[in-house]
């Protein structure tokens, strides 16, 4: 296995491509401007095994008015201003699922950032736990999506 960050605008269109192609694969995004906010990110993780892409995460830049609609929705408005970056867009292939591989892609990202304040929503047990084993701390209520399903709201703050 081999794991690699680098910023979007690095990236080369068939690497840009395969993260897009993976993360909707996973069925947790809205594809309607998907691209641009992969873009948009400022860092992307990547595994591979012999060649092939198989994993992706990614250091969002998310967009304050959506940062702050999910603080809100948890009942903890007054949180969302201490955190710049969400970790999302994790994704690893079916087949190579429970080998570590999106733990490893989430601290690899968290390790090269300058930030050490971090958020991440999830509607997904397996990454609920990722997180957890991570250091990740639940924050404020579930609430639920347009889909009705239950989304957790997590921080991660490393002390200087």
């Amino acid at each position: 296995m081999t794991y690699k960050i680098i910023p979007p605008d690095k990236c080369d269109n068939s690497q840009l491509q395969a993260f897009y192609d993976l993360v909707v694969s996973g069925g947790q995004v809205m594809v309607e401007g998907l691209a641009d906010k992969i873009i948009a990110a400022d860092f992307l993780s990547f595994c591979e095994i012999e060649n092939e892409i198989v994993g992706v995460a990614s250091i969002k830049n998310p967009n304050p008015n959506y940062k702050n609609k999910v603080f809100k929705k948890a009942n903890v408005e007054k949180l969302a201003d201490a955190y710049d970056f969400e970790i999302g867009y994790a994704v690893t292939k079916e087949e190579h699922r429970g080998k570590g591989i999106s733990q490893e892609l989430v601290k690899i990202l968290m390790e090269n950032s300058n930030s050490k304040s971090f958020y991440a929503t999830t509607k997904v047990d397996g990454m609920r736990h990722i997180l957890s084993k991570i250091g990740f701390k639940k924050l404020g209520d579930n609430y639920q999506n347009d889909n009705k399903e239950s989304i957790t709201l997590y921080n991660y703050d490393e002390k200087k």
